[in-house]
């Protein structure tokens, strides 16, 4: 392949995204978990003292969000930190789903 052919697949694959767009769009997704995470425990806390009971759903979704983002994060660049806290926040994730799932059995 010589240096033309590589040049026009580049510019093929970026054709619609610049090095910009894709920046701000990274920085939004981080910071909307990090706001995601904010309404997650604030749920929480007002459940727990207003309800008296704790909805663990809620972590179960954030959990699952973040997770898939770590492990796609692994997928492309292979830290391995990624790839051990996206697995940890999807198993945090799925014991918090069976948890709610078993609260309403009960």
């Amino acid at each position: 392949m010589n240096r033309d052919e590589i040049l026009e697949r580049s510019r093929n694959e970026y054709k619609k995204r610049d090095e910009m767009e894709q920046n701000a769009i990274e920085i939004s997704g981080y910071r909307a978990c990090a706001v995601g995470g904010l309404v997650c425990a604030v749920i929480i806390i007002a459940e727990a003292f207003l309800a008296d009971k704790v909805n663990w759903s809620t972590w179960a979704v954030y959990l699952s969000m973040t997770g898939t983002m770590l492990l796609m994060k692994y997928i492309r660049l292979k830290k391995k930190h990624e790839l051990i806290f996206g697995s940890l926040q999807l198993a945090l994730a799925a014991f918090f789903l069976v948890t709610y799932l078993v609260s309403l059995v009960r």
